[in-house]
């Protein structure tokens, strides 16, 4: 009882005063203002920088990658480009040299010789080189048919020495001619083939002619041309029968390094005789024009 009475006897409104001093705790209230603490957590709206990690998207800026496919294609058009470049300077290296061959007036006029010495340097006339080294021109006529027509050129090469003359003979066949020139004697095909013979013709021994019956209109050759004739199968095939006697006349004769330029008295043209001389074959042409 003396305790209850003690307890009683404690002051009561101290107590109660003493309450609201706890009461005071509400104090934490400030704890609500941690809460705004969680407003730092809307610091998470920096998550908005995530969308700076949205920049990714620009880093695979394929930009580079268009750089890469800018290389391939710079290849390409450096190596096509030097091949055109390479064609265009042939062509024009192939029309420049077709442009030198038109001018007419460029061909060298031949009607007299060059000294011993002098070279003809080459001169293109319509297509074709003539000879890069001669000693001389052929002279007159021969001259004019030579750089008239350079294929000849070619084919007989330069002239040696100087014009001869001497006694001739000819006659005329159903497909070419027989030419006597002082020695040997040419057989001339009508489809361009020549034979170079010796004429080994003896009016001593040899007969004038043969027993021969020509067709009406025709003859049979005789002397050096019948010899000829009558002893090789392939000239009489080739020539046929003689379309009229032999004539005599004169020849003018340039010799060149593989042939002959003839021109005979006979004859409204002159011959060119291209031939191999370890054979005695080759060709022959025939030309308007004389020495």
């Amino acid at each position: 009882m003396g305790l209850l009475a003690a307890c009683a006897s404690e002051p009561v409104p101290q107590d109660v005063g003493q309450l609201p001093t706890l009461a005071e705790l509400p104090t934490a209230t400030p704890t609500n203002t941690a809460e705004p603490t969680v407003t730092p957590t809307d610091t998470l709206t920096p998550t908005s920088t995530f969308t700076a990690t949205i920049t990714l998207s620009p880093t695979p800026s394929v930009t580079p990658s268009m750089t890469i496919t800018d290389t391939p294609t710079r290849t390409p058009t450096t190596t096509p480009s030097p091949t055109p470049r390479q064609s265009a300077l042939s062509l024009l290296a192939q029309l420049a040299d077709s442009v030198t061959v038109l001018p007419q007036e460029m061909r060298p006029m031949p009607a007299t010789p060059l000294p011993n010495g002098v070279n003809q340097s080459t001169v293109p006339v319509g297509g074709t080189i003539l000879p890069a080294s001669c000693p001389q021109l052929p002279p007159d006529g021969f001259g004019t048919l030579f750089f008239g027509t350079p294929s000849l050129a070619g084919q007989i090469g330069c002239p040696l020495g100087t014009p001869t003359t001497s006694n001739s003979a000819e006659q005329r066949f159903e497909r070419g001619a027989m030419v006597w020139l002082g020695g040997p004697i040419y057989v001339l095909y009508a489809d361009g083939r020549l034979q170079r013979f010796d004429d080994t013709f003896n009016a001593a021994v040899d007969p004038a002619s043969g027993v021969e019956n020509p067709p009406a209109g025709l003859v049979e050759p005789i002397r050096g041309f019948g010899k000829i004739w009558r002893n090789n199968p392939d000239v009489r095939s080739g020539l046929g029968w003689g379309t009229g006697a032999e004539t005599g006349g004169n020849a003018t004769m340039q010799r060149f390094e593989r042939g002959w330029m003839i021109d005979l008295s006979q004859r409204a043209d002159l011959l060119v005789l291209v031939e191999d001389p370890a054979t005695g074959t080759g060709r022959w042409q025939s030309f308007a024009g004389s020495y």
